[in-house]
Formats: structure tokens, C-alpha cells, sequence
């Protein structure tokens, strides 16, 4: 519809007026208060006369300027010199994705109080820095909490463009600005850097200071809180037995009481109905189209669980019986190891930065003690002990064992502590190099493992990680001439039984007493 020829000649005089009351006010705007080059003024005041001509021909009000409207404006197709009176001098406006000079004049208007806008644009920068300082203290890199900037100045910028306050922030107004077209700076506030900058990581930076703003109460919570699901009470009491009684780690127990609450939606929740052949089917019916692996667990989680029935008197000791064994050959496989050379030549690709430090000293402890991943992640400063060159480690079962710490894994511990490990309050020995300095996974190890690996051009086995560095000391120790129970000490074995698979691992001996085939196959 088009406008009349009235109200549109009204509101172009309208612009003029405006044109001539706030030209020289933001002229001395732009140079004391923006502090811009006096060259730049002229270019600055011709956008803004563009700018209030296109709204008075557009029928919007200076109150109604939000990022739809400067976005409309920037990418509008010029018919405005048409329409304006010759003495405004204007020239077709060409299409671009922001323009400074534009949002300039945009936030004079905002500071004379001719745009309405929610006020709280200082204080949600104020949160900003707030927040980046506790990313600082955290250890993060200068160019790291960079990018945290631009991500959440850019979120700020939106939400008072768009005349949006911040404790009105709602996930459906989060997925507007997810899926806005969003260009504008704001001199002082946001510079529009390309858009590649925020592709990578964008949405978690500011997932996190929107995590900031909940915890601190600035704005309601962007996801609704997932009540944890109560287990039932004997699963709970399950749960604590395992903890307290069979000394399990919490990894373990996670695991049992996730697979036996899978299972109870089969078996109920009476243990006076279990029968042998209750239990039975309901474990086939779960390993049926599970792997080995699986059933394994199912089976072992299963068998766990009665005797902790049995333990409560709910069920009879001869039920444990029931659950069937998954068949395995007993000692079947060989351990995957590397020789003590490639070893060495792994420890020593490590370098001298943070990472090279730290990751030397685990490779270290790894294929000296034999330690686990489980043992490096868990280990704690309290755990050295340096007078008597003693480390404390718990591993399954949670035995304490105190190892002796030779002279160069002892070095490189002290290296890393003393020079590369984070300063932090977190008293576990080996942390991420780069913030967030959190301990580390056993996934890390095993990738510390990996690419150690890769530097030194050595072929890993199938089963990498720190079993293979285990496997391989042990491996090691018995073709020196190392007995098996020195190799038990070692790896802290309860049952020699385990250490046994070792036994298999020296081909040249076992070469010289096998006995020669006796024909062919078929005769």
C-alpha cells in the first residue's frame, strides 16, 4: 500500500527538521565524545541525513529503530533521492552487511533519549567483564578469552539492538538470535569481525556465559533442570554396598547399577519371584543381539547384584548359580606389547613445552611402575612421596600399594610439578595444559600414549594406550629373566593366575620346546 502524499510530505519536513536540530549536536558528538577524525564527520552526518529521510519515507518512527529496521535499511533499494528534496543532496545508497557510521548515529540518537532502549547496556557489559575475568583467573589464554568477547559482546550487541532486556532472555528468544542475520557493530561495544571468527566454538562460548548469568541469578535458567530420576531403595542400598563393602570405584558402580536398572524393568522388583529360570531368560533375552563384551557385563552385573540379594537374606545363595558364563577361553589371547626400545624411543619424542613435560612424565611412570590410566588420572600430590622416593596409588579394588619411584620418572615428575603443571587449588598431579586446568581423562592418557607413538614412527598393536605400555614392562621384566611373581608385585595382581597370561609372551623360549607337527593336515 502506498503512503499518502500528505502524511509522507509531513514526515519528510518532519526529517528535515530533525536534520537540521541534530546535525550539530552530533557533529560535536562524533568529536569529543566518539572521538572520531575530524575528516570522517562529513561522511558520518551524510549517512545520518540518508538514514532519517529513508524512515520519515518508511513511515517508522525514531522510537521504533531496532536491528530489523537497520538491517532493512542497509540492504533497502535506493529510491529515497526520488523522493527527498534536491537540497539534501542525497546519493543512491548502496547494500552492505553494516556500516559504522550508520550505528554511530544510532547510538547518538540512543544517548539523546530519542530511541527507546532497555538500559542496561552498561551493566550487561559490566556482567561481561565479570565474567572474562573469572576466565582469567582460570588460566585462560589472552587470545582465548579474546574470542569469548567477541562471541558475547556480539549476544549484548543483539539483545539491545533489538530492544531486549537482558533478564528477559528466554530460550526462544536465544533461538531468535541463533538464527538472526546479525551485522551490526556497535562503536565501543561490538566490532563486527568476519563471520569465520564465530563459526568455530560460537554457540559454546556463549552457552558458558549464559551458564555464568544463571548461576549468578541474572536470568531464569535456558534449560529446564531434568529432575534426577530417585533409584529404588534397594538399588540405592546395592549401590552403597558396592561402595562400601566391595571398595568398587565409582566408574564400576555407575556401571553396575546402570545395567541392573535396565535388567529390573524385566526381573521386578520382588526378589521372592526370582527364580533360575526368570533370571536366565531375562539375561538371553538382553545378550541376544548384544557382543561378547555385553553379555559379559550383563552376566557379571547380574551375578553382583544376587549376591547382594544374598547378603540381605531376599534370595537363596544357590540362585547366584544361575546366572550362565559367557564362554571365554581361559588365558587365550596374548597381551599386545612393543619392545623396550621402541619405549624409550616414545618417551624421548616428547619436547620441552608444558605438554611435552607433563606427557614425558607420565610415559615415564607408565613404563616403569606399570601403572594404569586409571592410576595416573586419580593420582593426588599428597601421593608422593619424595623422602622415601615412594608413590602411593589405589587401584582396582581400591588397594593402596606404595611403589618405588626410580631416579628418572622421579626427575620428570618434579620437572612437570615444579615448571609446566598449572597453578591451581586442584591437588591432582596431572591437569589439561590449558584451561580449564581439569584433571584429566582416561581417554587423555591413552592419547598421550597414541601420539607419543606417532612421533616416534612406531606401529601400535590394536590395544594401545596405557595397557600397552603396561603389557610391555611386564613383557619385558620376564624375558629379562624376571620371575612371575615379581611380574604379580608389579602390576599388583590379586591372583597369579592373572599374571600367567605372561608366561606366553617369550616366543624364543616357547619356540624351543614345541614340538615338530607330525604330518599334514587330512593324513
Amino acid at each position: 500500500m502506498s503512503s499518502s502524499p500528505v502524511i509522507t510530505r509531513s514526515r519528510l519536513n518532519a526529517a528535515l527538521a530533525d536534520i537540521d536540530s541534530l546535525m550539530p549536536a552530533f557533529t560535536d558528538d562524533l568529536l569529543d565524545h566518539q572521538g572520531i577524525a575530524k575528516s570522517t564527520v562529513p561522511a558520518c552526518r551524510y549517512a545520518a541525513r540518508h538514514f532519517l529521510i529513508w524512515l520519515a519515507l518508511k513511515r517508522i518512527d525514531l522510537e521504533g529503530v531496532d536491528t530489523d529496521v537497520i538491517h532493512r535499511f542497509l540492504q533497502h533499494d535506493c529510491n529515497c533521492c526520488a523522493a527527498a528534496p534536491a537540497s539534501v543532496l542525497l546519493r543512491p545508497w548502496r547494500k552492505r552487511r553494516s556500516s559504522p557510521r550508520i550505528m554511530r548515529f544510532v547510538r547518538f540518537l540512543e544517548r539523546q533519549g530519542r530511541i527507546k532502549t532497555p538500559g542496561d547496556l552498561d551493566e550487561n557489559l559490566g556482567f561481561l567483564d565479570e565474567f572474562l575475568e573469572g576466565l582469567r583467573g582460570d588460566g585462560y589464554r589472552t587470545s582465548t578469552i579474546r574470542t569469548y568477547r567477541n562471541a558475547c559482546s556480539r549476544l549484548i550487541a543483539w539483545l539491545h539492538l533489538s530492544r531486549i532486556a537482558l533478564r528477559n532472555l528466554t530460550p526462544d528468544v536465544y533461538a531468535r538470535y541463533r538464527k538472526s542475520r546479525f551485522h551490526c557493530s556497535i562503536p565501543g561495544v561490538f566490532h563486527l569481525e568476519p563471520r569465520r571468527s564465530f563459526a568455530k566454538g560460537h554457540g559454546r562460548r556463549i552457552h558458558r556465559f549464559l551458564q555464568h548469568l544463571t548461576a549468578s541469578g541474572r536470568i531464569e535458567p535456558m534449560e529446564p533442570e531434568q529432575p534426577e530420576k530417585a533409584l529404588p531403595e534397594r538399588v540405592e542400598r546395592f549401590q552403597l554396598w558396592l561402595q562400601h563393602h566391595r571398595g568398587n570405584c565409582q566408574a564400576t558402580i555407575d556401571n553396575y547399577i546402570r545395567t541392573i536398572t535396565l535388567l529390573l524393568a524385566d526381573l521386578g522388583d520382588d526378589p521372592q519371584t526370582y527364580d533360575a529360570g526368570l533370571i536366565r531368560r531375562v539375561l538371553f533375552e538382553h545378550m541376544e543381539h548384544g557382543s561378547r563384551y555385553r553379555a559379559k557385563n550383563l552376566a557379571g552385573s547380574m551375578r553382583m547384584y544376587l549376591r547382594f540379594l544374598v547378603m540381605e537374606g531376599s534370595v537363596t545363595a544357590g540362585l547366584v548359580a544361575a546366572v550362565p558364563a559367557v564362554p571365554q577361553w581361559r588365558l587365550g589371547t596374548l597381551p599386545r606389547y612393543i619392545s623396550a626400545e621402541d619405549i624409550e624411543r616414545a618417551i624421548a619424542s616428547c619436547g620441552d613445552s608444558p605438554v611435552g613435560v607433563r606427557d614425558r612424565a607420565i610415559l615415564l611412570l607408565l613404563a616403569r611402575l606399570a601403572l594404569r590410566a586409571g592410576d595416573i588420572t586419580a593420582m593426588r600430590l599428597a601421593d608422593i612421596d619424595w623422602d622415601r622416593a615412594e608413590l602411593h596409588v589405589s587401584g582396582k579394588g581400591r588397594r593402596g600399594t606404595a611403589l618405588p619411584l626410580p631416579q628418572d620418572a622421579g626427575d620428570a615428575l618434579h620437572a612437570y610439578i615444579a615448571a609446566a603443571r598449572p597453578r591451581t587449588t586442584d591437588t591432582h598431579v596431572f591437569l589439561l595444559a590449558q584451561a580449564p586446568c581439569r584433571p584429566l581423562g582416561g581417554s587423555t592418557v591413552a592419547s598421550i600414549v597414541g601420539r607419543a607413538m606417532g612421533r616416534a614412527g612406531i606401529a601400535a598393536p590394536a590395544t594401545g594406550g596405557a595397557r600397552l605400555f603396561r603389557h610391555s614392562q611386564a613383557t619385558n621384566l620376564l624375558r629379562s629373566g624376571a620371575s612371575l611373581d615379581m611380574i604379580q608385585a608389579l602390576l599388583r595382581h590379586v591372583s597369579s593366575d592373572t599374571t600367567m597370561i605372561y608366561a606366553k609372551t617369550d616366543m624364543v623360549m616357547l619356540q624351543e620346546i614345541a614340538q615338530p607337527w607330525v604330518g599334514e593336515v587330512g593324513q
